[in-house]
């Protein structure tokens, strides 16, 4: 077998086993979804359509990878199937909070950056699991990422050093200081704003509402002075007050 296809083999495992990874399929819904469903198992095609996958063909040359993992997959005895060999622990709050304290929000990133230039620039800081990158209803890179490390150490090392030594993206006069803060404090900022906006849309539900009541009244009002007008106006009204007159 030649380097190069030792190398490609190694960066399909390497990809297939991220998807499997605790770290991933917390977090990705069809891929959880879909082994739960199947006692584990996830057929190998599916995985192939994965937009990271679809470069590696045949299918064969994917199945002969997944065949090498030493730890964490299993391929069924056909080749069309893929599985974790140990199953993905129930204590999902747990292995979330253990993801968290590993990880950090990052801002500032060029937004021409690709998520092969995160993970190498994040890697060469430290071993890395996973870049999420955060992307616009376009589609298109925001500047900002979640970056999980392996170790919660690394981690907590950014962050305990970050006030004195800025991270940077890029060399030179060209790098970039990036803002960094805990996954944790990224996601308490998100849900106050989250709920500041439903404060705020609350507000204006009742402000809505009070204007509408006003409205209502003032329709009430506008409908009886007019049902008064109209009876005033009425030849019935009008005989009715000759009538009195004429009992007077």
């Amino acid at each position: 077998m030649s380097t190069t296809d030792e190398q490609t083999q190694q960066s399909i495992l390497q990809q297939v086993e991220f998807y499997f990874s605790e770290s991933n399929l917390l977090n990705d819904r069809f891929l959880f979804t879909t082994q739960n469903a199947n006692d584990g198992w996830v057929p190998i095609q599916t995985i192939s359509q994965f937009e990271r996958m679809k470069k590696y063909r045949p299918i064969e040359v994917i199945v002969e990878a997944l065949r090498k993992s030493p730890e964490l997959l299993e391929v069924s005895e056909n080749g069309e199937m893929v599985r974790r060999k140990i199953a993905l622990p129930k204590n999902y709050n747990e292995i979330q909070l253990n993801i968290n304290k590993r990880s950090i929000f990052v801002e500032k990133l060029p937004e021409t950056a690709t998520l092969d230039d995160l993970l190498k620039f994040f890697r060469s800081i430290a071993p890395t699991n996973q870049v999420r990158m955060k992307k616009n209803r376009e589609k298109k890179f925001t500047g900002s990422c979640i970056v999980e490390f392996k170790d919660a150490k690394d981690a907590e090392k950014i962050l305990a050093d970050i006030t004195e030594n800025k991270l940077k993206y890029g060399e030179g006069d060209a790098a970039v200081e990036l803002d960094v803060i805990s996954k944790t404090s990224y996601d308490e900022s998100k849900a106050q704003k989250f709920g500041e906006r439903r404060g705020n849309k609350g507000n204006k539900n009742k402000k809505r509402g009070r204007k509408e009541d006003s409205k209502d009244e003032e329709s009430k009002e506008s409908a009886e002075a007019k049902d008064t007008k109209e009876r005033d106006a009425s030849p019935v009204r009008k005989a009715e007050e000759v009538d009195v007159k004429e009992r007077d």
